[in-house]
């Protein structure tokens, strides 16, 4: 952030991993569809073994001779030595960001929708399912509130979801979602992904 830059990397663990961790296990982010996954990014890794140090002579991503040990050292999970430095490609900080939730009456709705949105060329810089095991889950974890107000709007969304829309609490599913990027990508892709849930 600091130099208008951002790796877009985001794997579930971050808070309790590192960079030479996500190489490692060749790990993959919630943002996977926008910026790749680690392999997608990493220019270089410098990797230490009992037998000698490994890094490349170039900063290049890809070259066209020869096997790529960067992938080779990518998943190794540690077995063969340490990575103690990367080189990633890094993007600006996206200009625009927008979030948004869709539920579905069922979850074999949200497959569908999900096997929709696969047909598309504008997916989502992350979405995610969650069957209504994990929505309710996600509902008993969501914290109390101390404002009257707050409680007041919840169940007015609640009624509404249950009682107008029809919505059954016992098998309904969600979707979340998050449009990342230049502002008329994200406003483009937001428009024609909600309207496939619709």
């Amino acid at each position: 952030m600091k130099y208008g830059v951002c790796s877009g990397h985001e794997p579930d663990s971050s808070e309790f991993s590192t960079l030479g961790g996500w190489v490692s296990t060749r790990a993959s982010g919630m943002k996977k569809n926008t910026y790749g996954n680690i392999e997608d990014i990493v220019c270089n890794v410098t990797y230490v073994t009992p037998t000698g140090t490994y890094t490349k002579t170039n900063l290049w991503p890809r070259v066209s001779n020869g096997m790529d040990m960067n992938h080779v050292v990518m998943g190794s999970e540690g077995n063969m030595g340490l990575v103690t430095e990367v080189v990633i490609r890094t993007r600006p900080i996206p200009e625009v960001k927008i979030y948004e939730s869709l539920i579905f009456h069922d979850y074999e709705v949200g497959i569908k929708f999900m096997a929709a949105v696969a047909k598309t060329d504008c997916w989502p810089t992350s979405v995610r399912l969650v069957d209504n095991t994990q929505f309710q889950f996600g509902a008993a974890l969501k914290p109390a509130s101390d404002s009257m107000w707050t409680e007041f709007v919840e169940a007015a969304k609640k009624f509404y979801v249950v009682k107008v829309k029809g919505f059954e609490p016992n098998t309904m599913a969600a979707c979340t979602m998050l449009f990342e990027g230049s502002e008329s990508w994200c406003r483009n892709a937001h428009a024609t992904i909600v309207n496939l849930g619709k």
